[in-house]
């Protein structure tokens, strides 16, 4: 079923655009079959090969009325199904990153029209070779012929290959009447466009092609990469249609053509990014869920950390005085269900100890997920996701991370809410006491380099404010002492603990010149982990 219907489809579009040709080699100034073969290509590799070319021949036949020898249409259909095939090919598994299908990015965008470009020359060059060889014209109108099969074959690449690989991943559109209007509008708008540039305002020269540009702008912007692949086949097919209705000269086709691909790019990439940007603005939303969630389960951890550490002294004040009226009670010959009840007392006591003791442990040690990260990828996801505290406090944040840093070890949500709180808590800061100050001094730099002590990496914040007090200074890791009015007391804490349940330290330096300095270690993925807290002591220093 599939190759019929392949086939129809080559066959049809190849019809409709053998318009406006170009004697004695037959070549359009739009050529949608090569979309078709670019599409097909991309998704079949070499193996669309066979396809293609019978596609070609089918359509030399049944259209194009074979305007020279059989084995020359022969060869040069094969020449052009080679080459678009081996570009698929390269395209998908090439020495660069591969191109996906779905047109996930804008750089797919841009391998698909470089490619899409680079192959319709290559073809081009073979395809008008032959021709040229078999005496169908002088070897002095090659340049001429290749430049009018190159841009008939790329604006049917940059129209119609993009609307091949989507296929049924475009969005399932519901209907609606204010979508229905919004469509009728749209069309309302390019049809006014073609009507001015070709209907009875037109001049000459065809000036008011430009206002083609409006309407197809609009629906990219409004509608993404999917809108702007519609909005370029409805523009072209009406050009199309325009340019038969007037009558257009075919020696003005060049001209044409040159402004129909400038058309077809534009909006192409124009919608690539709004679309990569709208998954760019959803991928942060998520992940700033995601560590707004780990933040809070975080805080909840540490405030049950810190209650335990102050419920311990009174619990254990509590067994030692059940402990003594039970003794008391064992000498004293008291009622034996007095001292039945203080037996329970104790046991009780005892047993509330074991489970403070089980929760800190397990708030101090955690799940240790031991992943390798990249500290470059870690930097950059971190400024991303403080993009929207930079703007609410008019701070500049930067980062400068040392080349070639090994792959640390490590939790990415919780090293990135560390980084955050770090972050957060320098703009807020400065915001606070530089809220007169010209905010172009207000500056946080978020950098990575080697430790001083091997096997480690060492990643920290900087920022340009007034710096530390030293009563703040001393009771800066304590949890629950905070100088904002709104504040938990917990951040740095936080900070603290997250950096030492992976292995590593934190520490701050107050710069000489006002600002402040955090800076934290973590291992190199594959280092054994030394120096972890929680071994018989608390993270106070105190004991367990």
């Amino acid at each position: 079923m599939f190759v019929p219907a392949y086939l129809a489809a080559h066959v049809s579009l190849d019809w409709i655009s053998f318009i406006h040709t170009v004697a004695p080699i037959n070549l359009t100034p739009w050529n949608p079959p090569a979309g078709l073969m670019m599409g097909l290509s991309v998704l079949l590799g070499l193996r669309a090969v066979p396809l293609v070319w019978l596609g070609l021949l089918v359509a030399d036949i049944v259209v194009r009325d074979l305007p020279v020898a059989l084995w020359t249409t022969v060869l040069a259909n094969g020449v052009v199904a080679c080459g678009y095939g081996l570009a698929g090919r390269l395209l998908r598994r090439g020495p660069v990153p591969g191109l996906d299908p779905g047109l996930a990015r804008l750089r797919d965008i841009v391998l698909l029209l470089a490619g899409g470009a680079f192959a319709a020359l290559a073809v081009g060059l073979g395809y008008v070779a032959i021709h040229t060889a078999a005496g169908l014209f002088d070897w002095v109108r090659f340049p001429e012929m290749l430049l009018r099969y190159w841009t008939g074959e790329i604006i049917g690449i940059a129209v119609l290959t993009p609307m091949v690989l989507l296929g049924l991943r475009m969005p399932a559109v519901r209907w609606s009447w204010t979508g229905a209007a919004e469509v009728g509008a749209q069309g309302a708008l390019i049809g006014l466009a073609l009507w001015l540039d070709f209907g009875p305002l037109a001049s000459a020269e065809y000036d008011y092609f430009y206002l083609l540009f409006l309407p197809a702008i609009g629906i990219a912007v409004r509608h993404g990469l999917a809108g702007a692949v519609l909005a370029s086949a409805a523009t072209q097919a009406g050009l199309i249609a325009a340019i038969q209705a007037a009558g257009v000269d075919t020696a003005r086709m060049a001209h044409f053509q040159l402004l129909m691909l400038t058309l077809a790019v534009t909006i192409l990439l124009l919608g690539a990014v709004v679309t990569e940007r709208r998954r760019v603005e959803a991928w942060l939303r998520v992940r700033q869920s995601d560590l707004a969630h780990a933040s809070r389960l975080i805080e909840a951890g540490e405030m049950a950390a810190a209650l335990a550490h102050e419920l311990n002294q009174p619990l254990a004040a509590a067994m030692s005085y059940a402990r003594a009226a039970r003794k008391i009670a064992r000498i004293e010959d008291a009622s034996p269900r007095l001292t039945e009840i203080l037996d329970k007392t104790v046991s009780q006591a005892e047993r509330a100890d074991r489970v403070i003791r089980s929760l800190r442990d397990f708030v101090r040690k955690g799940a240790r997920d031991r992943t390798p990260l990249s500290v470059a990828t870690l930097v950059a996801d971190c400024l991303t996701l403080a993009g929207p505290l930079a703007s609410r406090h008019s701070v500049e944040i930067a980062a400068e991370v040392a080349p070639a840093l090994p792959a640390i070890g490590g939790d990415a949500v919780q090293l990135q809410q560390a980084i955050l709180n770090l972050v957060r808590n320098a703009a807020e800061a400065m915001a606070e006491a530089m809220a007169d100050a010209d905010p172009a001094g207000r500056r946080i730099v978020v950098f990575a380099r080697a430790a001083p002590e091997p096997g480690f990496v060492a990643i920290g914040v900087r920022d340009t404010g007034p710096g530390l007090a030293e009563v703040v200074e001393r009771n800066l890791f304590a949890p629950f002492v905070t100088t904002k009015p709104t504040g938990m007391g917990l951040g740095l804490s936080i900070v603290r603990t997250i950096v030492e349940t992976h292995g590593g330290t934190l520490s701050v330096q107050r710069g000489g010149g006002g600002g402040t300095t955090f800076c934290f270690t973590i291992p190199v993925h594959g280092m054994p982990e030394h120096g972890m807290p929680g071994r018989g002591t608390d993270a106070e220093g105190g004991s367990a």
